[in-house]
């Protein structure tokens, strides 16, 4: 006859099924709870890694507008406003006098704008700084008190050295061989002045009548005997005689047909 368990022993059995299976549940807890803690590790330290060179590093200094300026060399150049100044390109025939002129301000505004120093040299392709009127500071003509003692003579009066008016001068004649390009060098030393109807002549009946042509202080033209095409630099008078001979005395004669100015060819 086969031994059945008593009703005793039944609920311990299934007591003790229930107890293991809560057992195995709270193991793949910890697992899990340890799974976890592992990734977070491993989360945290990439993020170290990652981002802790970037907090640590410096970031360069950037190069300052004083260091920059420092590596530039001084110039000549003026230092004024934007909008205060025009460039002007030297061309052949011009004068400090008459760029001033064209633009309206005096010689030594140009020249203070300019740093320049002497008022007869410039070179075609020079650029000059042209200033508004009274933007740049023009040294005083006044002249220092005299510490010299009076000796008690007459006193003399400054004399006024600028030009008044129109001062043309024949500077030179080139003569070619026969059937060459001779011509005449002519300067204006004084002030504006338009030369159109002026007339420049031989003395033997050759007669050359300017065209409508404007020559500022310090300007000057050339008038060749060949033809060719007028420029404001060079002119051309056409004509196949021998006009700038050895000896002969040329005249300049303003529109009124008075003499401006003579010249005897060496």
């Amino acid at each position: 006859m086969e031994d059945k368990p008593s009703e005793a022993y039944r609920p311990w059995r299934a007591r003790d099924g229930k107890s293991d299976r809560g057992r195995s549940a709270l193991k793949q807890l910890g697992i899990l709870v340890g799974i976890n803690a592992i990734v977070a590790l491993v989360i945290s330290v990439s993020v170290t890694l990652t981002l802790g060179p970037r907090v640590a590093r410096a970031p360069a200094p950037a190069p300052t507008a004083t260091t920059a300026a420092a590596s530039v060399p001084a110039t000549a150049t003026p230092t004024l406003a934007p909008g205060e100044q025009t460039v002007y390109v030297v061309k052949p025939g011009d004068s400090l006098s008459a760029i001033a002129f064209q633009y309206g301000i005096s010689v030594e505004e140009l020249m203070a704008a300019n740093g320049l120093t002497d008022p007869d040299v410039l070179f075609v392709g020079q650029q000059l700084v042209i200033p508004v009127p009274g933007s740049v500071p023009v040294a005083s003509a006044t002249s220092p008190p005299s510490t010299t003692a009076p000796t008690g003579g007459p006193t003399v009066a400054p004399t006024n050295t600028r030009p008044t008016g129109p001062d043309l001068r024949i500077e030179s004649v080139q003569i070619a061989p026969e059937g060459g390009d001779s011509y005449v060098v002519l300067t204006n030393w004084g002030t504006w002045v338009r030369l159109r109807d002026w007339t420049l002549d031989d003395g033997e009946g050759h007669v050359y009548t300017f065209p409508d042509l404007s020559l500022f202080q310090g300007g000057s033209v050339r008038v060749h005997t060949s033809a060719g095409t007028d420029t404001e630099v060079d002119l051309y008078w056409g004509t196949d005689e021998d006009v700038f001979v050895s000896g002969r005395t040329i005249s300049l004669k303003d529109d009124a047909g008075s003499v401006a100015t003579t010249y005897t060819i060496p």
